[in-house]
């Protein structure tokens, strides 16, 4: 490995293309002289050699033996980690959080470094040499950049060149996509790209006046200076913060004020004007040989990483991006009436909620409904690790005290919770993991950070009481361990609570104690922190939770949180953009009816005839790859990886970009359930049928007269 830090002159070395070497390029392009975008900090621009043996672009060194191992790759010192364990630690981190690397799942069959383009084993570990660009680039702000990631393998296709972004999923760091897009990138001879889309799970210890670099190491304000990717402003001062709160956090997503989801498609694009700088540099010495004219651009992504790949193409005005895959995507369709959805024989009025409209409403009555008898010997059905017995059933006597709940007994009211979770539009399919996203905390995580992000408030406005920070056995704020810290850009994977950083009840009765800990004021009861629930709630629908009444600031609040929720509201115009969106028919996440099914119907609305928008659904398949294996022989059902579809939509649309061939319609794919088999070359097509060119008439998905029709 050959690390060189090049600031603003990048320096051209490795292998080389010039336009005699690449024929069927531009002519008379290769004179131009390549620049570094203006978006690009040019101080913070690092290049790195992997010779693909001891270090490599996608594995970090492992192979693929090393990634399906679960132990993480050792640290020399854990209080001081250098920027290549961090690296290694943050891929191996990724790939096993995105894919699932299990036994019989489809790993090292169905996708895996080990595989050839034609899925075939290569026999191999699936090492890939090559260049890695990496940077932090300005939206303009000023401040709390982005990180951006080119990587070029040294076998690129220089003849028929192509790229495919990478935007992390959920809030993870700039390899969070590696797994995913990067290994498709590699196997086609594509160069990838990767942004954190502005999240990247970076944090500022208030107390200890701690950042991170761009590299992921955690070192005092002084080491990084300037050129970080979050250090948080106050609305006092940082110092009464720090004595009022000590030990707090400050999260780049929640508390920079800048709303970076609403901004996710431009990192994006910023993304992709910096992977042809560095093609440029890599493969044709400098000059300005490749260019969208002659490169084929995918924007791929997963989850809020195919959200932002929607977004991308949505904003894009300088035609950069030439196709669309986007898997279970969390995008936000116009929030407006009109569409509705068929499903079966069922008809959905009103699809497309926002997403954080959809949270924070499932927040109140999942830990309720989590106790519903259907949903007997699911995953982690069990109260939040942590919480007092019967956390879960005290947020039913809550929710009945405030008149949310009509029913008396714990199991009525467990029923009447999850009734209500359907008729706000979430599919019984995604049911089974109610009681594991409740256990994870997933909801909490979700409304703590989205909430206060699209309201623009920093950390020491400590909305709806609640803030961020590490725990003792008892529940108090404490320091986050040095060790903990210095490792939580590679280990860390989502926003709070997770990574050793929880929510603090700050408001609590027993506060400031851990939210799952919380006794709510309101109430009297251990009751999951119900306050901050109903809080947040308020805040996103403009209504006084049940026996208050919204103060003046509380409506300021609200409107400043509702204002931002537009600024993340896609427009559904593709721009004819060849795309395809796959969704998991069980996906606990991100809901169909409110995203993928919405979009679809809302785009063939907008775009009409212009649209190349197909909507492949697939039943069986769920948000969480790494879980799968969770979900195993002894608690029904069982998933399959919705990552294959995404890899051969991603095939799907290179061959149409290359060769014109037609991409598979909108249509619902019969997958079966394979209970105890396990996936291989011979048999995987009996559970994962081929997405199909033209689908029978009981699969296809249309639109007619504003409905959305989905068989069952």
């Amino acid at each position: 490995m050959l690390r060189m830090r090049v600031g603003s002159k990048a320096l051209a070395f490795g292998l080389l293309a010039t336009s005699a070497l690449v024929p069927g390029l531009l002519a008379g392009t290769a004179s131009a002289q390549n620049a570094l975008p203006s978006f690009v900090l040019s101080q913070t621009l690092s290049v790195t050699d992997y010779d693909g043996v001891s270090d490599d672009l996608l594995t970090a060194g492992l192979g693929v033996t090393g990634l399906s191992s679960a132990t993480a790759p050792t640290i020399a010192n854990p209080l001081s980690p250098t920027v290549a364990e961090l690296r290694r630690r943050a891929i191996h981190n990724a790939y096993r959080g995105l894919v699932d690397t299990s036994t019989g799942g489809g790993w090292r069959v169905l996708y895996g470094p080990n595989l050839d383009a034609n899925y075939n084993d290569t026999g191999t570990e699936g090492k890939v040499a090559g260049r890695e660009y990496i940077a932090l680039t300005d939206d303009g702000s000023g401040s709390n950049f982005q990180t951006v990631i080119v990587q070029i393998p040294a076998n690129a296709d220089r003849i028929r060149p192509c790229m495919v972004t990478g935007p992390s999923s959920g809030s993870r760091n700039v390899y969070g996509a590696i797994g995913t897009a990067g290994e498709w990138a590699f196997r086609n001879g594509c160069v990838a790209v990767y942004t954190d889309k502005g999240t990247g799970n970076f944090f500022h210890d208030v107390s200890r006046d701690y950042l991170f670099d761009r590299f992921g190491q955690f070192l005092p304000r002084g080491s990084v200076g300037s050129a970080t990717n979050f250090a948080a402003s106050f609305t006092t001062s940082q110092g009464a913060f720090a004595s009022a709160y000590p030990n707090r956090l400050a999260y780049k997503q929640a508390h920079s004020g800048k709303l970076v989801d609403g901004k996710w498609g431009d990192y994006t694009l910023q993304a992709i004007e910096f992977g042809f700088y560095a093609m440029n540099q890599y493969l044709a010495g400098g000059s300005l040989l490749f260019a969208p004219s002659n490169t084929k651009v995918i924007a791929g992504g997963v989850s809020n990483g195919g959200g932002a790949a929607v977004m991308a193409a949505e904003k894009d005005t300088k035609g950069l991006v030439q196709g669309v895959v986007a898997v279970i995507p969390n995008v936000i369709p116009p929030q407006r009436s009109g569409l509705s959805i068929r499903y079966g024989t069922s008809t959905l009025t009103a699809p497309g909620k926002h997403f954080i409209d959809y949270y924070t409403q499932i927040a109140l009555y999942a830990p309720c409904a989590a106790l519903d008898s259907s949903l007997t010997g699911a995953v982690l059905n069990a109260d939040p690790s942590g919480s007092p017995t019967g956390s879960r059933a005290n947020r039913c006597t809550a929710l009945r005290g405030k008149g949310l709940l009509s029913t008396n007994t714990l199991a009525a009211q467990a029923a009447e919770s999850l009734q209500i979770i359907h008729n706000y539009g979430y599919l019984s399919e995604g049911d089974w993991e109610i009681p594991l996203m409740e256990n994870l905390n997933a909801y909490r995580q979700i409304i703590n950070t989205y909430v206060a992000e699209y309201g623009r408030f920093r950390v020491d406005d400590v909305l709806c009481g609640t803030s961020f920070s590490a725990t003792n056995t008892a529940g108090a704020p404490i320091q986050l361990p040095a060790a903990t810290a210095a490792l939580l850009f590679a280990a860390g994977n989502i926003i709070p609570p997770a990574g050793g950083i929880n929510v603090i009840a700050e408001n609590a009765a027993n506060g400031p104690i851990n939210e799952v800990m919380a006794v709510s004021r309101s109430t009297g009861l251990a009751d999951l922190n119900l306050d901050a629930a109903l809080c947040y709630r308020s805040l996103v629908t403009g209504e006084a939770a049940p026996g208050t009444r919204m103060s003046m600031r509380d409506k300021i609040n609200s409107t400043r949180v509702r204002q931002g929720m537009q600024e993340v509201v896609g427009t559904a115009n593709l721009r004819g953009l060849p795309a395809l969106i796959i969704q998991a028919r069980n996906d606990e996440v991100i809901h169909p009816n409110h995203a993928g099914r919405a979009y679809f119907g809302w785009n063939k609305i907008v775009e009409g005839a212009a649209s190349k928008l197909s909507y492949i659904e697939v039943p069986n398949t769920q948000h969480f790859e790494s879980l799968i294996s969770t979900f195993g022989p002894a608690s029904a059902p069982i998933y399959l990886p919705i990552h294959h579809y995404f890899v051969r939509g991603l095939d799907a649309m290179l061959a149409n970009l290359r060769s014109g061939t037609a991409l598979p319609q909108s249509q619902v794919v019969r997958t079966v359930s394979p209970r105890t088999s396990a996936l291989t070359a011979a048999n995987y097509k009996t559970f994962l049928p081929d997405m199909a060119t033209t689908p029978t008439a009981a699969n296809a998905i249309s639109v007619s007269n504003s409905t959305v029709v989905i068989p069952q």
